[in-house]
């Protein structure tokens, strides 16, 4: 196949350039973009707080509103509630620190931003064929 052949086989390409009216640009470490990309663990940290949460309020309701017919089933639906309590707050607090971590690497992104240069404008013609 010749050269001439390859260049063929490629159709023209039109490019229109609309103006932006201004572009902010940021320097954003890998460690940031990183956070950024992933998102975190955040999401689940709250949803099972939720879920942990939900099990202890169901069963303090379900255990007001029955009879103790044995205590050892009474102290294994106590071990439950107070288990499911402490890591769904716990769960809780973590997904409130690690919404702050993802915030406060934006607030440092954002702060470093690079200054508009007053008037310097790059301009280009496009010729087409």
């Amino acid at each position: 196949m010749a050269p001439e052949d390859s260049q063929e086989l490629v159709p023209p390409t039109s490019i229109r350039y609309i103006g932006l009216g201004q572009l902010k640009v940021y320097l954003v470490s890998e460690d940031e973009l990183r956070l950024i990309e992933g998102g975190g663990p955040t999401s689940t940290y709250l949803n099972l707080a939720i879920a942990f949460l939900s099990i202890g309020a169901s069963l303090i309701a379900s255990l007001l509103l029955s009879e103790a017919k044995s205590i050892y089933g009474f102290i294994v639906v106590i071990v439950i509630i107070v288990g499911s309590l402490v890591a769904g707050t716990s769960l809780l607090l973590l997904w409130r620190r690690s919404a702050k971590d993802a915030t406060n690497a934006i607030q440092r992104i954002r702060a470093r931003g690079i200054p508009s240069s007053k008037g310097t404008v790059i301009e280009a013609t496009i010729e087409e064929r």
